[in-house]
């Protein structure tokens, strides 16, 4: 069975670079491109995988990171953020998120990540 990935990406370049990337690599990727999209549809199910953008136009990924965090139900599930600007990296540590991804990314570098935070 393909592991599930959620994606929080308001870019429609970088999501439809993203839902190759997991499916040539055999993940199951649902995106999602506002986070009224995702609470809507994404939180019905429970990916082994969440990546957020943290600029998003209807909110801050940060937010949906910490809520699952603390939540008993997704708590256990990795999250890795994105976000071209480098300054969230600050904000990011005090996040509970399992890493960053900056924007741009190398595409080995991000299916590394990828990897780890599944444990392949």
């Amino acid at each position: 069975m393909k592991k599930a990935i959620h994606v929080l990406e308001d870019d429609a370049d970088i999501s439809e670079l993203i839902a190759f990337l997991l499916a040539e690599s055999g993940y199951e990727a649902s995106i999602f491109n506002n986070i009224a999209s995702f609470k809507q549809h994404g939180g019905k199910s429970v990916p082994a995988l969440l990546i957020i953008d943290i600029m998003l136009p209807d909110g801050n990924g940060l937010d949906i990171c910490n809520a699952w965090k603390t939540d008993p139900a997704t708590k256990h599930i990795p999250i890795l953020l994105m976000s071209a600007y480098d300054d969230y990296r600050h904000d990011v540590r005090a996040s509970k998120a399992n890493g960053f991804i900056s924007k741009p990314f190398d595409i080995e570098v991000f299916m590394d990540e990828v990897g780890r935070q599944l444990g392949a």
